[in-house]
């Protein structure tokens, strides 16, 4: 996976990178990413001060996904729900497509 991290406002952290690649890690478990670009923004007169935006490129359509918050922690916090909301969301429809429809017989039952 290709990880590209975009600083506006704010200094690179090495504690705020951990976590983000350790949350990228955990996306990556629920569904291939080949690549994420993942934008921190701290906006010092804006309320709430910390933004972030994430964009995964996996197989189907991107997930794009924002949030903020009084801090990063909260901030990541939220966009990781997010992001697992959509990922969650799009595997139950997977999986709903690829059922059939109530009341059809499977072939093998005759």
């Amino acid at each position: 996976m290709i990880i590209q991290l975009d600083w506006f406002g704010c200094e690179p952290r090495t504690k705020w990178e951990s976590l983000i690649h350790q949350t990228l890690e955990q996306f990556a478990a629920l569904k291939p990413i080949s690549r994420a670009q993942v934008r921190i923004e701290q906006l010092s007169q804006h309320t709430p001060p910390y933004h972030l935006s994430v964009m995964l490129s996996i197989p189907g359509p991107d997930v794009l996904a924002r949030a903020a918050g009084h801090t990063f922690d909260e901030a990541l916090l939220k966009l990781t729900a997010s992001v697992r909301k959509t990922l969650t969301m799009r595997a139950m429809k997977v999986r709903e497509l690829d059922s059939a429809p109530r009341g059809v017989k499977a072939m093998h039952r005759g």
